[in-house]
């Protein structure tokens, strides 16, 4: 079993107005970050995949999936500290995600361990100066 998660096809959806028009119905862009995330995890293209998760929690903070595949991501380029941070997240969103679930048994994450708010700030900061360096160093 892959701990990434497959891509979900979605056909485009459209709708026709009253004039027979053709237009696009809107699209949720989280997810479409989301999807981007996972084909960067599936080339192990960790700071890509790291971006694009970021922007998709902008948009939809509330999403389990988003938080647990960027806790993997940061842990594949070993940054435990903010693996653990969003692999918490992840699981206080979702208490059975699995791949949360995975990855807090290899980060040692006790269910019942408090996070501290503290250096949950200090890692999100943490982590917004350095997706400064690795947007400018990409351009």
């Amino acid at each position: 079993m892959s701990l990434i998660p497959k891509l979900r096809e979605k056909p485009v959806e459209q709708k026709v107005d009253q004039k027979n028009h053709v237009q696009p119905v809107e699209q949720n862009y989280a997810d479409r970050h989301y999807q981007r995330a996972v084909q960067y995890a599936n080339q192990s293209n960790w700071a890509s995949c790291v971006q694009e998760l970021r922007e998709a929690i902008k948009l939809e903070p509330k999403i389990s999936d988003y938080h647990a595949l960027l806790g993997v991501a940061y842990f594949k380029q070993n940054f435990q500290g903010m693996a653990t941070v969003y692999i918490r997240q992840a699981l206080k969103l979702n208490p059975q995600d699995p791949v949360a679930l995975k990855y807090a048994a290899k980060l040692n994450i006790k269910e019942a361990q408090p996070p501290n708010p503290k250096s949950a700030a200090i890692s999100v900061g943490l982590a917004s100066v350095l997706s400064l360096f690795t947007s400018r160093s990409e351009s």
